[in-house]
């Protein structure tokens, strides 16, 4: 028998399950996203989880849609209530296969801009100039290590200088949410994952120079500094902003913006409002492309990226179809 179980407390004890298991930033998405369910189902005169049905979807979905909001933020709202409802499937709250008749809408290009990766060409064109104005600063290793990773900005940020082995050419991600660094996918992101010489040089070389020693406000001492403790999101975020202008790599506007006057080229803490600069997420994209495309496997990338393949493929892999077919032509010889 289901349980008489309110769509308020359900989210409650959902959220609750959630808290140590995913970071503060998703956290807070949820809550947000369930928030607007709440409201909708007691609008809706729902009492129960269970008395949800296919057509109630459709209508929050329209709801949503009706308020103004970003394609892409409905995207995301909805994806948190597919989530969401197939907890409710495991606490038998609702029939299982239940949470797959939410529908997530599909993105034009206008609603694609703040997700668009970086081309090769732009990253290549990044590095290069890490490597000759700015060679193993903070700001080089940590842009060239995500490339090379994968990695989430959380992931970047929560590491400690012990957790790089560079005689073994290896990084150690751990799961530390009591002292402030918590991993996306909780325990099941732990791993270690492997290097290259370039990476692994540009690191011994920032640690031996450029890093600040310090400890964080846990006593750790982080991999990534700041002269007052650990690297945070916040600084990270602007760091990208501020590397991916056009005009800061190659001294040239895309926008026929006069640079001079430009506030996003001459003042870094409004790098953000360049059109082209890029947060580290889309860079996490083009480096999950780019591994598909030096003809990765799919489980591999997912092993290295910490995402599952079906994610992976829905939200991550950003290959043309020409793409896909070229990497898939190298095992038709194998038929």
């Amino acid at each position: 028998m289901t349980p008489n179980v309110t769509p308020k407390q359900a989210v409650e004890d959902f959220l609750a399950e959630r808290e140590d298991e995913v970071s503060k930033a998703s956290h807070r998405n949820y809550k947000y996203a369930l928030k607007e369910l709440i409201q909708f189902c007691e609008n809706q005169g729902i009492e129960e989880v269970g008395e949800l049905h296919g057509y109630h979807l459709k209508q929050y979905k329209l709801r949503r849609r009706g308020q103004g909001i970003k394609e892409v933020t409905l995207k995301n709202n909805l994806s948190t209530l597919r989530v969401f409802l197939r907890w409710c499937e495991q606490a038998e709250l609702v029939e299982q296969g239940f949470a797959e008749l939410v529908q997530l809408p599909d993105l034009n290009s206008d609603d694609r801009v703040s997700e668009t990766v970086l081309s090769l060409n732009r990253i290549e064109d990044i590095l290069n100039y890490y490597y000759k104005f700015e060679y193993a600063t903070r700001r080089h290793a940590v842009f060239q290590l995500m490339w090379h990773t994968c990695f989430r900005m959380g992931t970047a940020v929560g590491l400690d200088l012990e957790d790089y082995l560079s005689g073994q050419k290896r990084l150690k991600v751990r799961h530390r949410p009591e002292t402030g660094t918590p991993l996306k996918n909780g325990i099941e992101g732990e791993r270690i994952v492997n290097l290259n010489d370039r990476i692994t040089q540009v690191l011994d070389d920032y640690i031996q120079v450029q890093r600040h020693d310090v400890t964080d406000d846990y006593g750790r001492e982080p991999l990534f500094t700041t002269r007052h403790g650990r690297l945070s999101r916040t600084a990270l975020r602007k760091n990208f902003y501020g590397i991916t202008r056009p005009c800061k790599i190659g001294g040239n506007c895309p926008h026929d913006r006069c640079i001079e006057e430009c506030e996003a080229a001459i003042r870094k803490a409004n790098s953000s409002q360049c059109p082209s600069s890029r947060s580290p997420h889309p860079i996490r994209r083009a480096a999950i492309t780019y591994h598909l495309n030096r003809d990765w496997p799919a489980e591999k990338v997912s092993e290295r990226a910490n995402v599952t393949v079906d994610v992976l493929e829905e939200h991550y892999d950003s290959r043309t179809e020409g793409e896909r077919a070229t990497t898939r032509r190298q095992y038709l010889d194998n038929l």
